[in-house]
């Protein structure tokens, strides 16, 4: 159960949600500093079936992106400006990840800080982990995101892929300039169909 900021009436949030709404005043409560089963259970998967589980993922990973953002734009206009350019970069992520097996609570946060400042900016990056920490996102998840922001070379994970995918794209939709190898089935897919738009 979770209490309703705006009324205080308690909230029941399922395992496989990550909101719900308040039967008494509408507002739309969400599951925070609070974790799932799902998020930490290795049988989690088996439990509820694929299908709850990806979409659980993804709604989480639409609350890390809300909040994130959000984090963004209050830290000023440098965030303002760093909000608008990981919006670009979102949406290529989300394309690509409709078409490839990974984690979206991964990716997301990762596009997000990528284009944040959060690898120069030691403040912001203290904030921003923070917000990770409040979504309940586990110290070695937050490990991953940071290899893949800071294009650690150890890091070859899908979710690396999709979030470098996602930034050539930004660059160059049809994914010719740069010299930059698409990684991922789905990119190089976007990529030939934008390339083929362009010319045809």
């Amino acid at each position: 159960m979770f209490d309703c900021p705006a009324c205080g009436e308690e909230v029941e949030i399922w395992t496989d949600e990550i909101r719900g709404v308040c039967a008494n005043c509408g507002h739309t409560v969400f599951r925070e500093g609070s974790m799932s089963c799902l998020q930490w259970c290795k049988f989690a998967r088996e439990c509820v079936g694929d299908q709850a589980y990806n979409r659980y993922q993804k709604n989480r990973a639409g609350g890390l992106r809300r909040n994130l953002l959000a984090a963004l734009v209050e830290s000023g206009p440098a965030g303002r400006d760093r909000s608008a350019k990981a919006e670009e970069l979102l949406a290529w992520c989300e394309r690509i990840l409709c078409g490839e097996n990974a984690d979206w609570h991964i990716v997301i946060p990762a596009a997000i800080l990528q284009n944040s400042g959060y690898a120069r900016d030691g403040k912001q990056a203290k904030a921003l982990t923070a917000v990770l920490l409040r979504s309940g996102l586990l110290k070695e998840e937050i490990e991953r995101i940071r290899r893949i922001v800071e294009r650690d070379p150890t890091e070859t994970s899908r979710e690396f892929e999709v979030v470098h995918d996602a930034a050539v794209l930004a660059r160059d939709p049809a994914g010719t300039t740069g010299g930059e190898v698409l990684r991922t089935e789905t990119g190089k897919k976007l990529a030939a169909a934008n390339s083929s738009v362009a010319f045809g």
